[in-house]
Order: structure tokens, then sequence, then C-alpha cells
């Protein structure tokens, strides 16, 4: 685990998703692969589906990438946002 990414967190309560999150949001290619072995492609694809927190642009990688429809993900499926300072 990457401390610096967890600074606002107790390290010993991050939960699987956090981590993964934190992973594609802002680790590098060598923390990514960590976390994917760590808790397996299955819970990373699940996150990466699932979680409205990550970045637009790290989410249309993975897809790319994995193979993935990114239009199925909560990141592209979720159109109403609150505040939306940039269109």
């Amino acid at each position: 685990m990457r401390k610096e990414l967890f600074w606002d967190r107790d390290p010993n309560r991050v939960d699987a998703e956090t981590e993964v999150e934190r992973a594609v949001n802002f680790g590098g290619v060598d923390y990514i692969a960590e976390v994917q072995r760590k808790y397996g492609m299955g819970k990373f694809v699940a996150v990466l589906m699932n979680n409205r927190n990550l970045s637009k642009r790290a989410v249309n990688y993975w897809c790319l990438l994995l193979g993935l429809d990114r239009g199925k993900t909560a990141v592209f499926r979720d159109t109403v946002r609150i505040w939306s300072p940039f269109k």
C-alpha cells in the first residue's frame, strides 16, 4: 500500500474498494499491478464498473485496455451531477 495515497485514512482500515479507487485515480502502473495481484482482476473490474468517484480519463483508458464497454460504467452512465463546473 502506498501510504501517500491514504494520508487522510488509517492505513489499517482501508477497504479494497478505496484502495482500487485510489490506485486507478492516482497510482502508477506499478501500483495498479500490485493492487490487481492483491485483490484480483475481478475486484478491479467491479470497482471500475461500479465506482462513481473515478476519473473519466482513467476509466476510459482501462475500458479500452480491458475491452470493456465504458457506457456501462457508473462514471459514464451517471450524467446527472449536482455541480458540474466544466461542460
